[in-house]
């Protein structure tokens, strides 16, 4: 291109004039054609000329791909008009755009190749922490980033939860310990009575020198939509009727979250008896009292494992059902699906068939109706109106989510058939099993090893990107 002020520029075959100099060729046959255009008008042109020119021949790096849309983004194009000149998804356009405003993510782009545009955004969600940075470039070199990434904002998620509920603790006046460990006099409310042996509560005790709580994760039966209790101090949670009683019309659910444990430091010496001091789990814990140091450890190190593993697994359905809901969109269904279908009712009829399924598939599939006991009919309306190649689609995802609804974090711990049968399918469809859905199907993941510096190092100052 001859520009406006009589200057040459290689507008197309940029690669093919540095080839041409590689080889030593003195000179190359050109065309050369006016530019009208000038200033920002100009640039644009050119950048987008050359991007449909490079990405349909040999394909932009991510590095790259970020560079052009950043640029065009800063002559004030708009991700929309960006999205639409290139011809890439808005998506891919805001990825982009999240990549160019960290250094470090940016930095990982030029050095490690492999990243692509979605996986370095994310690495820009983690650029204030360096060791996810590293866990994250370790996944996606060994196919586990989806996974790695979830429980990454999972556990960034946790622990802003667990300061917020410590520091409204402190807020109302109440003592924040650690949780109680083995040999630990601190007792829950929850086996506590006073002398006359009515159970101790959060308000009841809430005057007694010993009062105090402690961070932890709440299981229990909620109402859908309702809002989380803040405490189990009178341990009803593990009973839905509990939840039904307390006039709540939608089917209660077991839900996990972060909330208070209320305990007396002190139960012995503020005269509150223990409702289970004769029970068995009693008799098991003076046991745990009187074991040694290496077998102490050995328990802590099976709850750690527990914890973990119950965690990974909560990551890992968060991801799968993210899958799932991509998976169904699909037009046609995935190869084996019939034989997987007739699997399905052959072994596991009663399961895959169930109105927890039922309405999960509804849920999958983008349907959008008030929860309540019975089937989807925003469900059968779809199947109604589906092709006969979506119908099988839609039928799939019915089974699909009947499996997915009978799933348990508990699940890795042995091997149950249709669990297995179901996580396996995925796995052929093109889904990767996270290590601990990997030990649902029987199998011994790999050791999670730690990178070497020299992998995954070097990426604390923007000048990494230079590094040999």
């Amino acid at each position: 291109m001859r520009t406006a002020d009589g200057r040459l520029r290689v507008r197309l075959g940029h690669r093919r004039t540095l080839a041409a100099i590689e080889a030593g060729r003195p000179t190359v046959p050109v065309v050369v054609a006016a530019d009208e255009t000038v200033g920002d008008a100009a640039e644009v042109e050119r950048l987008v000329t050359q991007w449909a020119e490079n990405e349909h021949r040999a394909g932009l790096t991510t590095a790259e791909r970020v560079g052009v849309i950043a640029q065009l983004a800063a002559f004030g194009i708009s991700p929309t008009q960006i999205a639409k000149r290139t011809r890439v998804k808005r998506g891919e356009v805001t990825a982009a755009l999240a990549v160019a405003g960290s250094d470090l993510a940016q930095a990982a782009t030029v050095r490690y190749d492999f990243l692509d545009l979605a996986q370095a955004a994310t690495v820009a969600e983690f650029e204030d922490d360096p060791e996810a940075v590293k866990a994250l470039v370790l996944a996606a070199r060994g196919g586990q980033f989806d996974h790695t990434a979830q429980r990454l904002r999972d556990a960034r998620a946790e622990t802003a939860e667990r300061a917020r509920v410590a520091d409204q603790l402190r807020t109302a006046g109440i003592t924040v310990i650690d949780r109680p460990g083995y040999g630990n006099t601190a007792t829950d409310l929850q086996r506590l009575t006073d002398t006359d042996g009515v159970q101790l509560t959060a308000d009841s005790h809430a005057g007694c020198p010993g009062h105090a709580a402690y961070v932890t994760t709440l299981s229990g039966y909620v109402t859908p939509g309702a809002e989380l209790p803040t405490s189990d101090d009178a341990g009803t949670l593990d009973d839905p009727e509990e939840t039904e009683e307390a006039g709540n019309q939608s089917q209660p659910v077991w839900r996990s979250w972060i909330g208070a444990r209320y305990v007396c430091t002190d139960p012995a010496g503020h005269a509150h008896r223990d409702r289970w001091a004769t029970s068995e789990s009693d008799a098991d814990r003076k046991k745990i009292a009187e074991m040694d140091e290496g077998e102490r450890e050995a328990a802590r190190a099976q709850r750690r494992h527990v914890i973990e593993s119950n965690k990974a697994w909560a990551s890992a359905e968060t991801v799968r059902r993210t899958w799932l809901r991509a998976l169904l969109t699909r037009k046609t269904a995935p190869k084996g699906s019939a034989a997987f279908l007739a699997a399905a009712l052959a072994h596991d009829g009663t399961i895959v068939t169930g109105v927890g399924g039922n309405q999960l598939a509804a849920e999958l599939l983008g349907c959008t109706e008030t929860a309540s006991y019975g089937r989807s009919t925003a469900l059968a309306d779809l199947v109604e109106q589906a092709s006969e190649a979506r119908a099988l689609t839609l039928a799939l995802g019915q089974v699909l989510a009947g499996y997915e609804e009978c799933t348990d974090r508990s699940d890795w711990r042995t091997v149950r058939p249709h669990t297995a049968r179901y996580l396996r399918f995925l796995q052929s469809c093109g889904y990767t099993l996270a290590p601990v859905e990997q030990r649902a199907c029987g199998e011994q993941p790999p050791p999670n090893v730690p990178p070497a510096e020299d992998e995954t190092g070097g990426l604390d100052e923007p000048e990494a990107a230079n590094a040999p």
